[in-house]
């Protein structure tokens, strides 16, 4: 790259530079749209306080080019900071247009105050650095890309470290995100003040480059711009923005040599409009992750065909043909001390009330987990089991009641800091993330206990480098224990249901919590994965932790559960041991209906008198039906 910027002719350097400027601010795009997938076009502003900051301090302050550069990196990660919290709380379009009057709201303002230049903008001081004044297009040229080569360097290691892993599951799915003990406002406001950071350095670099600036460069067009180069790249590596930045300088160059001769010199504005907003269509829906993302994918696939296929045979079940109701009768004689009313509570829900709007979805619940207990709850669909969950985790704010973990109230607290506190949960449908393999994200789930933030992770320092090797041991124990270990570089998102439940658990496991909520755990699990689970929970418990399952599969339900807690509509319908459960006649009104019940009498009277047996609908083993 040294040798190669002496050697370009001043229009080609000059070219290859601006391409450099606009791979920065593309790069400041993927850090907070690539990889944290919220959509903001804030980069106008910043790339905007970058340059004018640098203008005004050389001008007329006599600061150092060098200096202003950080001055203003400062002032745009300040400003960021600032707005980050309030602005992230919008999703969606609300974002982007959030963030689009951003940067209208910096045009204006340099484009009306005399102090800016307003419309006719400032000269600016040759860039001194380090005692040499650069004002040949080649030395630009070297400066602007070899902090882009670091800028990528800095955003691949971030990509693989801590607050990476972070980024992509709050990109994913933000409830799994936060049941992590991830921060997720925190995490969204510093991704942001990093990519203003690195806009603003673009900023600078452009008005030392040009010695000039005025309000047009950083409006809504230029936002746009990188929009496009980002998306034509690829949003999510930071190769995107380089290959994006190049490809779209290549692309206007082509454009400006063949449109005059089709549409006349008048309509090539217009005609470059058109023709890159078709283009950026085309690219959303044939290839959303851009180029770097199929010549990447490409590569995966020539990889593949030259690796053997990973061995993704399930273990053997450890007791062959062992029967749920055998597992019960050992449960029953191994764990009867897990019983005792004397276990020390580690999770509690005291009268806990949700309503939505008019609708009283849970009403005075209470329950209490044990620490080494296996507590079920239970009840038919639409009873409100996991709004209870949703509840105890976090996810939800209670209407009335109070939740208590391991003695601390946690009533009101988000779900990042009850996670903290010592609760993991796991969701219906299994919710992973994408662009991670299995070992990565079971790593997420151990980020409440890790202490590497961004910018270690970016340059990585040997202590992030020190932990991320013990988070890679932990992840390995974890994934072993629960059958996984053969899985753990595959894309978690594309194995089957009941692999993708077991690397949730594996997940909530990585935290080290005190209690652990389950929703449905056995959906999607054969019964040997069944069998296999309902030993981890046994093991869990003996271990002391508290297990909360939400489960429909009755037989699962009776073989492992200390306690059984019934729901139904919303409030507690019965509690006690799955024998006393089993035999309530509530809980099997419930789950069968009561007017099915009196027919099914009805028709046994009928038959008895006939003297033939009635047909009864089947049931679990529960005696109620599964």
């Amino acid at each position: 790259m040294l040798a190669l910027g002496f050697t370009l002719s001043d229009y080609i350097a000059g070219v290859g530079a601006t391409v450099g400027i606009m791979a920065l601010l593309a790069l400041g795009m993927v850090l907070v749209t690539g990889y944290a997938g919220q959509f903001s076009l804030a980069v106008g502003a910043f790339y905007g306080i970058g340059a004018y900051a640098s203008a005004l301090l050389t001008a007329n302050f006599g600061v150092s080019g060098l200096l202003a550069i950080i001055v203003g990196a400062t002032l745009a990660a300040m400003v960021a900071y600032a707005l980050g919290r309030p602005i992230f709380r919008l999703r969606g379009h609300f974002l982007a247009m959030a963030t689009l009057a951003l940067t209208e709201g910096f045009f204006l303002l340099v484009n009306n105050f005399s102090f800016t230049g307003a419309s006719s903008g400032l000269a600016v001081e040759p860039l001194n650095f380090f005692g040499r004044e650069l004002v040949n297009t080649n030395e630009f040229f070297i400066l602007n890309w070899v902090l882009v080569g670091l800028v990528v360097w800095g955003c691949l290691k971030l990509s693989k470290g801590r607050e990476g892993r972070a980024l992509k599951a709050i990109r994913g799915h933000e409830a799994a995100a936060a049941s992590a003990g991830i921060d997720i406002a925190s995490s969204k406001t510093r991704i942001f003040t990093a990519s203003a950071i690195v806009s603003s350095i673009g900023g600078s670099l452009y008005a030392h480059q040009v010695m000039y600036v005025n309000p047009p460069p950083f409006g809504a067009s230029t936002a746009i711009d990188v929009l496009v180069i980002a998306v034509l790249g690829g949003l999510r590596t930071p190769w995107g923005a380089v290959v994006g930045a190049i490809g779209l300088e290549v692309l206007n160059q082509f454009i400006e040599a063949t449109l005059p001769s089709l549409l006349g010199s008048a309509a090539v504005g217009a005609g470059q409009t058109l023709f890159l907003g078709l283009l950026l269509v085309i690219i959303l829906v044939a290839r959303p992750d851009g180029i770097a993302g199929a010549v990447g994918a490409l590569a995966r696939r020539l990889h593949k065909r030259k690796s053997p296929p990973p061995l993704l045979t399930e273990p053997e079940d450890e007791d062959g043909a062992t029967s749920m109701s055998e597992l019960r009768r050992r449960h029953d004689s191994e764990h009867a001390a897990a019983q005792r009313a004397d276990l020390v509570p580690v999770l509690e829900a005291r009268h806990v009330i949700k309503k939505f709007g008019g609708v009283t979805a849970v009403h005075d619940i209470s329950l209490t987990i044990g620490a080494g207990e296996v507590l079920a709850v239970i009840g038919p669909n639409g009873a409100g089991k996991s709004t209870l969950v949703n509840l105890l985790s976090g996810n939800l704010p209670v209407t009335g009641g109070s939740v208590i973990l391991d003695g601390e109230d946690v009533t009101g607290m988000p779900a990042f800091k009850v996670a903290r506190h010592g609760l993991a949960r796991t969701f219906q449908t299994p919710c992973l993330f994408e662009d991670m393999d299995v070992a990565a994200t079971v790593k997420v789930g151990a980020h409440l206990r890790g202490k590497v933030g961004m910018a270690r992770s970016a340059l990585p320092t040997p202590g992030a480098v020190k932990e991320e090797h013990r988070l890679d041991e932990e992840a390995g124990i974890i994934l072993r224990r629960l059958g996984l270990a053969h899985l753990a570089h595959l894309d978690a998102k594309n194995l089957s249901m009941g692999q993708q439940k077991r690397i949730e658990i594996a997940r909530a496991l990585a935290g080290q919590p005190k209690v652990i909520l389950l929703d449905e755990p056995c959906a999607g699990l054969n019964k040997a994965e069944k069998k296999t689970l309902m030993r981890l929970l046994r093991q869990l418990a003996a271990e002391g932790l508290g297990v909360l399952v939400i489960e429909h599969d009755m037989e699962f339900v009776m073989a492992s559960a200390d306690r059984v807690h019934v729901i139904n509509f919303g409030e507690t319908l019965s509690e006690g041991s799955p024998s006393e459960v089993q035999a309530d006649p509530a809980v099997i009104a419930a789950y069968l209906g009561v007017a099915r019940e009196e027919t099914i009498r009805e028709a046994e009277d009928d038959t008895t008198k006939s003297g033939s047996q009635p047909e009864r609908p089947a049931t679990g083993k529960a005696g109620v039906q599964a």
